[in-house]
């Protein structure tokens, strides 16, 4: 799946025993400066999310056994997410050569656990919203109530995407100049507690709670919002400091946390507290970040393409059909996560600078991973795939 709003920026640091980006074989780290590692071929592209390192065979540091390891995802030619890849679908191939070495040894296996996206569901609770909760007297299936159908969908969603590796917190936007946390303040960080973020949504439905914390405020501070979510999101993952931006590095990681927010409008942006053009010049500088928009009725669709991405953006007819909307959105989230690949080799050379290419090809798609290692010297290097 293809970000949802920016494409994440990685800078790559490779030590010695790791890739190189010049071919030297100081021990001084160097830089890729390009900032995009995405190599492609055929129908797959592969973004590679850690660099590769020499891991032994106890899953720590090298001693006489292990292999090289890499963290990739991979897409099919539409930016979709790929899942169902395997080992079986990989060849190695080193220094150029046209041939594969088959005195080499590769694996590519699903890992979803190398992953973790906290994703924070925001929900405009205007003065739309707000008069049709007012009017829920009748909980029926077939109501087109515009409260009952985003409760409802909304609870779905958490069942459906909530899970080891999927958490989640909900946050309400109107016209105020904050967003809150619809559930307490134990669950206002990502959470896989899917009672509490379902007893936050049944809020709702309850008049004292409405009176209390959202009567007043009819207004849709919708840019506002996005940035103040943004804000929350940045502190949920190391490589976003919304404070003073700067991307970091996140090679060598053996696990890749990034955070999503989704959000949702019936309406446009009418509190001209932010401007369009500050929301998305805030948006840019943050490229750990996803972005998912659902929009029902009187939305300025250009506004939320521009949070989301046109391909990430899900617009909504009638209200009856949030839960449809919502059931896309989980359904693309979970084959995100299932997109990620651990990658594992033991080249067939011994010494020096290796040049990797892995060539994955099954019946419906190929690709291309490329990688460059400097070999430990003068180290019997024993293979333990």
């Amino acid at each position: 799946m293809k970000q949802i709003i920016a494409i994440l920026s990685i800078f790559l640091f490779f030590t010695a025993c790791g890739r190189v980006s010049d071919g030297s074989s100081s021990s001084t780290p160097s830089v890729d400066t390009s900032g995009n590692q995405t190599v492609s071929g055929g129908e797959i592209t592969f973004d590679i999310r850690s660099t590769s390192q020499l891991v032994g065979s106890d899953g720590n540091s090298y001693t006489n056994k292990g292999h090289y390891n890499m963290l990739v995802q991979a897409n099919d030619k539409n930016s979709k997410p790929l899942g169902g890849l395997s080992g079986s679908d990989a060849s190695l191939y080193e220094n150029n050569a046209e041939n594969k070495s088959d005195e080499a040894t590769v694996n590519i296996y699903s890992d979803v656990r190398s992953t973790t996206n906290q994703i924070l569901l925001l929900l405009d609770f205007s003065g739309s919203l707000i008069n049709d909760c007012d009017n829920v007297s009748v909980v029926s299936e077939n109501t087109d109530n515009l409260c009952y159908q985003l409760v409802e969908s909304a609870k779905k969603f958490v069942d459906d995407v909530v899970d080891e590796q999927q958490t989640m917190a909900i946050y309400y936007f109107n016209s105020k100049t904050e967003i809150t946390a619809l559930v307490t303040s134990n669950t206002a960080s990502a959470t896989t507690d899917k009672v509490a973020l379902k007893n936050g949504l049944n809020q709702l439905y309850n008049s004292a709670f409405r009176e209390e914390n959202l009567a007043g405020y009819d207004s849709t501070n919708l840019h506002g919002a996005v940035i103040e979510a943004t804000k929350e999101a940045c502190s949920w993952v190391g490589q976003c400091n919304y404070g003073n931006y700067t991307p970091q590095d996140d090679n060598n990681l053996q696990s890749f946390d990034f955070a999503s927010i989704v959000v949702f409008t019936d309406g446009q942006d009418l509190a001209k507290r932010v401007t369009k053009q500050e929301m998305i010049s805030f948006i840019g500088d943050h490229k750990t970040l996803y972005y998912y928009t659902i929009g029902l009725g009187d939305v300025d669709e250009e506004v939320l393409k521009s949070i989301g991405g046109e391909e990430n953006y899900i617009p909504v007819s009638k209200n009856s059909d949030l839960n449809g909307a919502f059931t896309s959105l989980s359904t693309q989230l979970s084959a995100w996560g299932n997109s990620f690949y651990k990658v594992e080799y033991c080249p067939a050379a011994q010494e020096g600078n290796v040049d990797i290419k892995i060539k994955v090809t099954n019946d419906q798609y190929t690709g291309v991973i490329t990688d460059r290692i400097t070999l430990p010297t003068n180290i019997d290097f024993r293979c333990d795939l």
